[in-house]
């Protein structure tokens, strides 16, 4: 009795312990200071905060790193802005870190931020390029529908990982910040709306780059893991789309923007994805299993040319008499006869 009572009374004394031990930690986690990042909601505070000349205009901002070398802080802790900015880094040395993606010990560099992303820095005084600074209230002054990041998908802030650039997609780039930075300096005429152009010229050309990177060093597995699921199920789309009996009015299942629709995705986006992980287009997919289902169709049924082409979701069967005979290189009526 007295043995199992010390035991007891061990045990108490091991979980009054314990108590009094996790009460302790509680109390230093709880006392410790926590790092708080800055958030700048304007671009007034954002320059301000990194101790550059305030913007001229409340939605857009460019600089080159040459004027900024003379002020900006070397080093920046964790902070994070509203705004999107698409920045040309031809050299220089430390980096800039967006999200998990930095630019150390890259060459001539294309990077973005995107709101609320969680960026620092240290660098060298010998940066190089240019940057731009936008809200979105920016991008949709022209009456646009759709926001940026559906028109753009590489802003997204999962996707912003920096792409090297060639030396004559460089000469391109820095002519297009050049004339943006001319065309802010000059206060001309209708400055504002050629801005807005030559920043549309500029997102286009980044996607073309981007949508060239589908094999970068920085595609993760947690991207890749996505991509993976985007295209199981567009290829699932794919198949059910086919089944007979449904009715479309305007998109068909013959088009990508039906099934980005679907998703929820920008159709360009969708294209990427499925390029990454099939070397293929969107289309070609959908092409192959057209193709596929009306060789069967034609095998193993009765039915006509023109039926299958309306089965098949075909507006007139002309239509699908062409996409056979360029994707089987015959026509329908002689693939039967083999």
């Amino acid at each position: 009795m007295s043995g199992q009572s010390c035991t007891q009374t061990d045990k108490y004394d091991n979980s009054l312990e314990n108590y009094f031990l996790i009460g302790w930690l509680l109390k230093q986690l709880t006392n410790r200071p926590v790092t708080k990042v800055k958030h700048f909601s304007t671009l007034q505070e954002y320059c301000r905060g990194i101790n550059i000349a305030p913007p001229r205009n409340a939605h857009f901002d460019i600089r080159s790193f040459e004027e900024n070398m003379k002020t900006v802080r070397p080093k920046m802790e964790p902070f994070k802005h509203e705004f999107y900015a698409i920045a040309l880094k031809l050299e220089g040395g430390g980096f800039t870190t967006t999200g998990s993606y930095n630019t150390k010990d890259t060459g001539v560099t294309i990077f973005f931020n995107s709101p609320y992303q969680i960026i620092h820095w240290n660098i060298a005084p010998d940066w190089k390029g240019y940057y731009i600074m936008f809200t979105e209230d920016f991008y949709r002054r022209a009456g646009s529908q759709k926001r940026i990041t559906e028109q753009y998908p590489f802003l997204l802030s999962d996707n912003t990982f920096p792409l090297s650039v060639a030396p004559d997609q460089a000469e391109l780039f820095y002519k297009t910040f050049a004339d943006i930075y001319f065309e802010h300096q000059s206060r001309l005429p209708h400055q504002e709306d050629i801005i807005f152009h030559y920043v549309n010229i500029l997102l286009l050309k980044t996607a073309r780059l981007y949508y060239k990177h589908p094999k970068s060093e920085n595609y993760t597995t947690e991207q890749r893991d996505s991509d993976l699921t985007i295209v199981s199920r567009f290829k699932t789309l794919i198949e059910t789309s086919f089944y007979p009996h449904q009715v479309y009015k305007q998109l068909t299942p013959h088009q990508v923007q039906f099934y980005a629709e679907k998703m929820n995705l920008h159709p360009n986006h969708l294209n990427a994805v499925v390029k990454r992980i099939t070397d293929s287009p969107a289309s070609k997919l959908i092409q192959q299993h057209v193709l596929s289902l009306a060789k069967s169709k034609l095998q193993s049924t009765d039915a006509s040319v023109k039926e299958i082409a309306y089965g098949l979701y075909f507006s007139y069967p002309n239509h699908f008499s062409t996409f056979f005979k360029k994707q089987a290189g015959m026509t329908p009526a002689a693939f039967r006869k083999q």
